[in-house]
């Protein structure tokens, strides 16, 4: 599957935990991971399985190498970028699962080759992404300040 330009692979869910948890495993490109900064009800732990991920939240940022993790709690305002120049892949744990569940299965998109170099996401992709997002209880924040990966403050939205 497709999420937001994001090669996305669904390993265990709600139905499958008894409503404990959902892991997916997103498969990033160079530039990739969403711009703005979002929160939701769910704890969430990121671990980079391969390249470099970083994971910015409102009280920092956390540069993660393979096998590095970083967890978030609830509404802590989040994202991640591939700012590397190689691809990535992250294993994103979320717990409870049930509203960015729904959110993740809603907005994700066939992926017909999973070969195929991952797309880059159109302005109408994104706008519904942000429209569903709030339908499924996500805070959207602005987007973060290129400054913070050099030790900026991190901006709250």
């Amino acid at each position: 599957m497709l999420f937001m330009g994001e090669g996305f692979r669904v390993h265990a869910t709600s139905a499958t935990t008894g409503g404990g948890f959902l892991i997916a495993e997103i498969a990033s490109r160079p530039g990739g991971g969403p711009r703005h900064l979002h929160s939701h009800e769910a704890a969430e732990q990121y671990m980079c399985l391969d390249g470099e991920i970083t994971v910015i939240t409102e009280e920092g940022v956390h540069r993660l190498a393979p096998l590095d993790s970083v967890t978030i709690r609830p509404w802590l305002a989040h994202t991640y970028r591939n700012l590397g120049d190689a691809p990535a892949r992250l294993l994103c744990t979320l717990s409870p699962p049930d509203d960015m569940e729904a959110f993740l299965l809603e907005v994700c998109e066939p992926m017909d080759d999973p070969s195929a170099p991952l797309p880059e996401v159109t302005r109408e992709q994104s706008d519904h992404a942000m429209v569903l997002a709030a339908e499924h209880g996500m805070r959207i924040h602005d987007e973060y300040d290129p400054a913070v990966l050099q030790g900026g403050a991190v901006p709250r939205g």
